[in-house]
């Protein structure tokens, strides 16, 4: 493990792109699945667009210049936003990063007027939904057609 404490900070465009960009693909080759029926490569090739308010945001751990974790939140409606690719790079759990993140996530959604946070998460990710729902958040009904076996939906009202 690291000795430099990482600092959670939202992410600047475009400075943080590529940087951000690599970590998510890291993430994805992590869960070793196919995000195509989410759009995942519309969602990175529109990043910047997509990922800066009003329509979302990024938070990046920030190890010295190096992105140790991310979290992001979109839009869907004027009440409600989506938590999207918790991750936490291998060399840096053990901190309490996930929490961290989520937490800087939950703060901003407050903050943008949101009411509810809503996210999707798949069975490789069983250690960030015990993440999710020590901070209240709650099993609903998907919110979109998922062809993965097992993926939980949850949300926290604000």
């Amino acid at each position: 493990m690291r000795m430099l404490t990482p600092i959670v900070r939202e992410a600047v465009f475009p400075a943080d792109t590529r940087a951000l960009v690599a970590v998510i693909h890291e993430y994805v080759r992590w869960l070793d699945m196919d995000l195509s029926y989410r759009g995942f490569d519309a969602e990175m090739n529109a990043f910047e667009r997509i990922y800066t308010l009003p329509s979302g945001m990024f938070f990046i751990a920030d190890a010295d210049g190096e992105v140790a974790g991310c979290a992001g939140l979109l839009r869907h409606t004027a009440e409600t936003a989506e938590l999207k690719r918790l991750y936490v790079r291998e060399a840096f759990r053990g901190l309490s990063l996930g929490e961290t993140l989520v937490t800087s996530v939950i703060r901003k959604a407050k903050t943008l007027g949101f009411s509810k946070l809503v996210l999707d998460s798949v069975p490789q990710t069983r250690f960030a939904q015990r993440i999710y729902e020590r901070l209240g958040f709650v099993e609903i009904t998907p919110f979109y057609e998922n062809p993965v076996e097992g993926t939980r939906f949850l949300a926290l009202e604000l």
